[in-house]
């Protein structure tokens, strides 16, 4: 994380604040950071604030196929694969706080895609799998490759450079390379965000499922060094985590995480609802931002 954090912080619109595995002696997890972003041009408030978390594993994986002519293909794809359990845990966090949202964070890579769906259909291909040498001996052939490495690669670099092509163009941000860290809300409208699978422990972010990416809140490419925000979700009037819990207040509110009754506190810092089970829950939520 520390490329990502260097680079954002060299843009005078983003600070970060790293929180690592802290737990405050709180009963939450925290994110891995704290993301700033101050002044952009008609943002309806004047700074805002949002959880990071970049713990995801990797799945790599081949879909093959026949196509209605007979002919079998094979297609590379790669998913990123939070815990659920953990990123919900983190979201307490982020919701006590009224911060406005979490951010899931992924880093898209050329070379490690390309070099390991090479390797792996390569693997294939030495094990013996019928669908992969017919797939990549037909490629050689139509192509005139000079080996099988050839054919591998060549499926490798088509496949990364479709599915990026598809979700550079649909988060409009044709003319970057569409490498690097890509920063997408967990939820918007208290939903989570359109096109995360959630799936029994697991969120899952697909790289083939473009709408996704038509939310990112922040996009850094480490090609250009280019820092890029989403102008239509930070720079109009629209959905703020704080005003929602403003609107939902009512007298009869009760806690989320324990069902306990909520109370007004007044403290230095300003009011906020607590759950009447403190500290057995530490559960909070912020009326005003200081």
């Amino acid at each position: 994380m520390n490329e990502l954090f260097n680079l954002l912080t060299e843009n005078i619109n983003f600070n970060v604040t790293e929180l690592g595995k802290k737990t405050w002696n709180q009963n939450w997890k925290v994110p891995n950071a704290l993301i700033s972003i101050i002044g952009l041009k008609n943002g309806k408030q004047p700074v805002f604030y949002y959880g990071l978390v970049g713990n995801y594993t990797k799945k790599y994986h081949l879909k093959k196929g026949t196509s209605e002519n007979n002919n079998k293909f094979v297609n590379a794809r790669l998913y990123y694969i939070f815990n659920r359990h953990d990123v919900m845990e983190m979201e307490k966090y982020i919701v006590a706080n009224g911060f406005n949202g979490l951010l899931l964070c992924i880093k898209i890579d050329k070379n490690d895609f390309v070099k390991t769906f090479e390797n792996l259909l390569l693997n294939y291909y030495n094990e013996g799998d019928e669908h992969i040498v017919e797939v990549l001996e037909k490629m050689k052939e139509r192509n005139e490759f000079a080996s099988i490495e050839e054919s591998a690669r060549y499926i490798a670099n088509r496949d990364y450079n479709w599915l990026i092509g598809r979700l550079k163009y649909r988060s409009d941000v044709f003319n970057n390379s569409g490498q690097g860290y890509w920063l997408l809300p967990l939820k918007t409208n208290m939903e989570f965000t359109k096109g995360l699978i959630i799936k029994n422990n697991s969120i899952i972010i697909d790289l083939e499922n473009v709408e996704l990416f038509e939310n990112f809140l922040i996009y850094v490419d480490t090609k250009s060094k280019e820092v890029k925000y989403n102008k239509y979700r930070l720079c109009k009037k629209g959905y703020s985590l704080v005003d929602e819990i403003r609107k939902q207040m009512s007298g009869d509110d009760i806690c989320p995480w324990c069902g306990g009754k909520l109370r007004l506190i007044k403290t230095k810092r300003g009011e906020f609802l607590g759950c009447s089970n403190y500290p057995g829950c530490l559960y909070r939520r912020f009326l005003t931002k200081k």
